[in-house]
């Protein structure tokens, strides 16, 4: 291996580094965040407040899964292996039910109460939007095959072929 071979994968590694530091430092910091909404939302009264608070908890709590999802993918965790059938039977109903939803906000955004008054469209876009992304996603991990193709890319590729995934294997084999 040339020494510019071994310097871009140091350099690539040192990278790799950083930017797990990172991801936990951000992973600790939604602790905090979690923390701290729960401890807020004690003394709120209003309800709606409360739910407006819950919201923005669940959202950190998901920054924390985001976070160590990217953490073990640097660290190359497996992200999705050819059992792609059964994980594609096992999500349709979640896939038919995210489109229902999208499709009842859209109905609900068309509503004059919710159209006309601001904090309630902002509401119900937001849902609209966490539900097309939730729809989205559950397509592609349904469909698709996600592997990092060598160890220092830090990319991966969507493929519906196996060809792809048997030349990884054989390569790693090979290692």
């Amino acid at each position: 291996m040339s020494d510019l071979m071994k310097r871009d994968k140091e350099m690539q590694e040192k990278e790799k580094g950083e930017a797990i530091d990172l991801l936990r430092k951000q992973i600790e910091v939604e602790g905090e965040l979690v923390r701290l909404y729960e401890e807020t939302v004690k003394d709120v009264r209003s309800s709606v407040v409360k739910h407006m608070l819950h919201m923005i908890n669940l959202d950190s709590r998901k920054h924390v899964d985001i976070c160590q999802s990217a953490i073990e993918v640097l660290q190359g965790e497996e992200v999705l292996k050819p059992e792609r059938e059964e994980l594609r039977k096992g999500l349709q109903r979640h896939i038919e039910l995210e489109k229902d939803s999208i499709d009842r906000a859209k109905k609900i955004l068309q509503n004059e109460w919710i159209r006309e008054t601001k904090g309630l469209n902002e509401l119900v876009t937001k849902l609209k939007k966490d539900e097309e992304n939730h729809h989205d996603v559950l397509k592609k991990i349904a469909r698709e095959h996600f592997f990092r193709d060598d160890p220092f890319a830090f990319y991966g590729y969507f493929t519906d072929t196996e060809e792809r995934y048997l030349k990884f294997e054989r390569k790693n084999m090979k290692q």
